[in-house]
C-alpha cells in the first residue's frame, strides 16, 4: 500500500468517524428512550475496564494474577470512592506500585 493511499484511507476513516459522531450529537433528546440513555452512560466505564483489566490479568498471553497490581487497583478504587478525586486515587495507587516494585514496602 502506497503512502498516498494510506493517507487517503486515514482521511476517509476520520471523515466517517467525525460525521457519525456529529450526527449522533445532533439528534434530539426525545429520540432516545430513558433505558438507552442509561445504558449509554456505562460506555466510558466499559472502555476503561477493557483497557485496564488485560494489564491486570494477562502477561505474555497467559492468565496470571499479579498481587501488586490488584492491590494498587483496590487502593485506587477505595480512595476514589472515599475522596471522589481521580488524581488523588491514581497518585496513591501509583505510589503503592512504586513502593512495591522498589522493595521499600515488601507486599508479598
Amino acid at each position: 500500500m502506497s503512502t498516498g493511499s494510506t493517507f487517503l484511507l486515514i482521511l476517509g476513516m476520520a471523515a466517517v468517524t467525525y460525521l457519525t459522531r456529529r450526527a449522533f450529537l445532533r439528534l434530539p433528546d426525545s429520540f432516545f428512550s430513558p433505558r438507552l440513555k442509561n445504558g449509554l452512560t456505562f460506555i466510558p466505564v466499559g472502555i476503561f475496564a477493557g483497557l485496564i483489566f488485560p494489564s491486570l490479568f494477562v502477561k505474555q498471553g497467559e492468565f496470571v494474577i499479579q498481587p501488586l497490581y490488584l492491590l494498587a487497583s483496590a487502593v485506587c478504587l477505595g480512595v476514589m470512592i472515599v475522596s471522589r478525586n481521580v488524581f488523588l486515587s491514581l497518585g496513591i495507587s501509583l505510589l503503592v506500585v512504586v513502593l512495591g516494585k522498589t522493595g521499600v514496602v515488601p507486599l508479598y
